[in-house]
């Protein structure tokens, strides 16, 4: 477990590729880059593919000895066209090794080893979302197989959903991508508790997953409950949505923790899963999206409070915001409540109707 650093770029509004060869101008090679996460505006699963292929391209020119892993997610930024979510390492860390695979890295240093992956797409972008999220797991299962890596070594997931809330013969996407990752978790124990994880919306891409795993000797690796919320895989079938289900009547729940702490010798990082605007299970302040802003951030705070987790500090936090209209409003909010959190704003679909906003991060825990 290596200490990253997290750096968000911004760039003016142009042609795409020009975007991107600006985002990637803005990268100063004094750490080893080893992921780059970019955020956009796209119309269309068709132009979702043309532009992901523009930017690994363009990646790889830029970084043509060792090219970071590339994710494209189609949410748009707030006040840009594209986004660039940059993730390095020290140069001057030793006694560890990067490895490449396709589409994944391992970093090694002799007692624990960390598996991070790019964005994974299904083959299929125009099929059933049952099939897609089966397709993304199968390439995960395939990865972890060959790394040695078992399936329950997975600490963190950022599961990106087109049409996250939206149904289809009576079955919501999120539902579907649900029962497939319980389907797919099924096939392990999970004694240590579940991933740290994400489930939002997208305006293409189909189902998309980034996942982070973490295995060695004397590590850290645990979940972390907030008492203010049940945990997601507790939820009654009352906040679960669709018709009856294959294998899975009633309704799988997410399989998910509040967050997971994750670490080797002092180094202790917190993964802070999606969190929203709920209370036990039940979603609050539905007309307000200051008010969710606010509740949200409490459900954070007491989550990483002094008696619970205390952190030194929040590397990285995105906050998605249903209706770009109210982006404005959650940037000034949070400017003037929470002045020292820097947040990439994006504007996404939420699984639930009622909920405004979804924010996540990671904090480095004090130790």
């Amino acid at each position: 477990m290596l200490q990253k650093k997290y750096s968000l770029f911004t760039t003016e509004e142009s042609q795409f590729d020009q975007m991107c060869q600006s985002l990637l101008s803005q990268i100063v090679t004094e750490t080893a880059v080893i992921k780059i996460v970019f955020f956009g505006l796209t119309k269309n699963n068709k132009e979702y593919l043309v532009q992901i292929q523009t930017l690994t391209h363009r990646v790889g020119e830029y970084f043509p000895l060792n090219p970071p892993l590339v994710s494209y997610v189609a949410q748009a930024p707030y006040k840009s066209k594209l986004v660039a979510e940059v993730v390095s390492i020290p140069l001057s860390v030793q006694n560890f090794s990067i490895r490449y695979g396709t589409n994944y890295i391992v970093l090694d240093n002799g007692l624990c080893r960390e598996l991070i992956s790019g964005g994974i797409l299904p083959p299929d972008l125009s099929s059933s979302y049952e099939i897609q999220s089966d397709a993304t797991f199968a390439q995960i299962k395939g990865i972890l197989s060959h790394e040695n890596f078992p399936l329950n070594s997975i600490v963190r997931q950022w599961n990106y959903i087109e049409k996250i809330s939206m149904f289809k013969d009576g079955e919501q996407n999120y539902q579907e991508f649900n029962d497939s990752r319980s389907k797919f978790y099924a096939e392990t124990t999970w004694e240590g508790g579940y991933p740290a994880a994400t489930g939002i919306g997208t305006d293409a891409g189909g189902v998309m997953i980034e996942f982070i795993a973490f295995t060695g000797i004397n590590i850290v690796n645990k979940p972390l409950d907030n008492p203010l919320q049940i945990a997601a895989h507790n939820y009654s079938q009352s906040v679960l949505h669709g018709g009856s289900d294959l294998y899975y009547n009633p309704h799988s729940t997410p399989k998910f923790e509040r967050a997971r702490i994750v670490g080797f010798n002092n180094l202790r990082t917190i993964y802070i899963s999606g969190t929203a605007a709920i209370r036990g299970e039940a979603s609050v302040f539905e007309d307000s999206i200051t008010d969710q802003a606010w509740i949200t951030m409490e459900n954070i705070e007491n989550l990483l409070s002094a008696a619970n987790c205390p952190v030194e500090e929040i590397q990285m936090c995105r906050i998605y915001v249903k209706n770009i209209a109210q982006m404005e409003e959650v940037s000034a909010y949070l400017t003037e409540n929470f002045p020292g959190i820097k947040p990439l704003l994006v504007n996404a679909d939420i699984c639930r109707d009622e909920l405004l906003l979804e924010i996540e991060g990671v904090a480095m825990m004090i130790y």
